[in-house]
């Protein structure tokens, strides 16, 4: 009996270390530190959940341009399991663009994409890389920020040192802010939301989760 219950126990464990999609090891929202472009600046966010015992992800790149305006590049996709690495292959991508900030995204153009890959691993400060941004501006590009997340729940990061906008807030599934407040602040040295007390403006990025009346 107690021989059974050994070997249920160690087929238990051997599938929680083995199944790459068991607990949900790396879902969540992703973001790169802003990065100064000859032009202007990038930021790369990334959404990964997964449905069914399969992985997804939804792209977002913000990317603003001086003698342009603002560019939304939005690809998503499906990921595999490679080894310790992840592969990502669009589906489907499109551009938004905007020359002012309070004004909406209205789309550029749709475009083929699912010959592109893209590859997630492991630094040596444990923190997930992407081969490259979206339009191939940055090569090997870290997430240094990793937050808690359920997807389709509206997430904002708001943009430090960014003169060109009002309020500098961008992010996953929200359309506008209906003159609301966040409802969460992200901590970043607990690794957890908290309670909205107010906004902070440093040389950090900082993230706000609205509630989801406020998500498109």
């Amino acid at each position: 009996m107690h021989h059974n219950v050994a070997i249920l126990v160690f087929l238990t464990l051997s599938i929680l270390w083995t199944n790459p999609f068991y607990g949900k090891p790396i879902e969540g929202l992703y973001f790169s530190d802003r990065q100064t472009t000859e032009n202007g600046y990038l930021l790369l966010g990334i959404e990964i959940f997964s449905e069914k015992g399969k992985s997804f992800y939804n792209a977002q790149e913000l990317r603003y341009k001086k003698t342009f305006g603002w560019e939304e590049v939005l690809f998503v996709g499906k990921m595999t399991k490679d080894g310790t690495n992840w592969i990502l292959v669009p589906e489907a991508c499109q551009i938004r663009a905007k020359t002012v900030w309070d004004a909406k995204f209205a789309l550029l153009r749709r475009f083929d994409c699912d010959h592109l890959v893209f590859l997630l691993s492991k630094n040596e400060k444990d923190q997930w890389v992407i081969s490259e941004s979206l339009l191939g501006t940055e090569k090997n590009l870290p997430f240094r920020f990793h937050l808690d997340h359920s997807a389709g729940n509206p997430v904002a990061v708001q943009i430090p040192d960014s003169p060109e906008v009002t309020e500098g807030f961008w992010g996953f599934h929200l359309n506008g802010l209906g003159g609301k407040s966040p409802a969460k602040i992200w901590n970043p040295s607990k690794g957890n939301w908290e309670p909205f007390s107010g906004f902070k403006r440093n040389q950090e990025l900082q993230f706000y989760q609205w509630k989801r009346s406020f998500s498109n």
